[in-house]
């Protein structure tokens, strides 16, 4: 069976920017970040207009090094709809960006969790027992920590933001855009990832996932 060719070069046409992803880099009108060393990404979709009269959409992809440096990818479509040209265009950069960064980046979250450390993501807090969250107690008001466990996590998503709640008591553990907040996207895999085949509970017990 032939291997797929994951990797990206192209000129994306509305914005005229210089594109290139492989194994090694990532490459934006001659500006190169190395795949191993991207820290975080962030991506999305936004319709652009009046919510019932849309104008065009927004596509934009960013990467941050380790260093802080930064790169985006950033077009429009001059239309509404589905599987426009420009649509083609995002899924092709993102079969590049998931193979060669995200696919890392979910594996790293899933490493620090089975070694038992402790993760924070925007407004989240997590580690292999679950999520962390600050309380008012009623009694003089002390704000105290509790772990909500991952079984007793929910996740969704609402117009492009991830809410993480928990189950019991519906306590708001964390709202993160999954279009701002970098890393909400791998979060958002590694959810789906935990929710599959037990993993939450395996990990809840203090066993290692895979």
């Amino acid at each position: 069976m032939q291997n797929h060719n994951f990797d990206v070069d192209i000129t994306v046409p509305s914005s005229g920017q210089k594109v290139k992803i492989n194994a090694d880099f990532i490459e934006v009108n001659q500006t190169k970040i190395a795949c191993a060393d991207v820290a975080a990404i962030k991506y999305g979709v936004s319709l652009i207009g009046a919510v019932k009269n849309p104008k065009y959409k927004k596509y934009t992809i960013d990467v941050k090094a380790k260093d802080g440096r930064t790169l985006s990818i950033q077009f429009n479509s001059n239309q509404v709809g589905e599987l426009l040209a420009e649509d083609h265009t995002y899924y092709y950069i993102m079969s590049g960006l998931w193979q060669y960064v995200k696919k890392r980046l979910v594996n790293d979250y899933i490493d620090a969790l089975n070694e038992q450390q402790t993760i924070e993501l925007g407004t989240a807090k997590f580690n292999f027992e679950g999520f962390t969250v600050n309380y008012k107690a009623w009694f003089f008001g002390k704000t105290k920590t509790a772990i909500i466990p991952w079984s007793d996590v929910r996740y969704f998503q609402k117009k492009g933001n991830l809410h993480l709640e928990g189950i019991g008591s519906y306590n708001k553990i964390a709202t993160l855009s999954l279009h701002d907040n970098w890393n909400a996207v791998v979060l958002n895999t590694l959810l789906h990832y935990l929710w599959q085949e037990h993993r939450r509970e395996k990990l809840q017990k203090g066993e290692k996932i895979d």
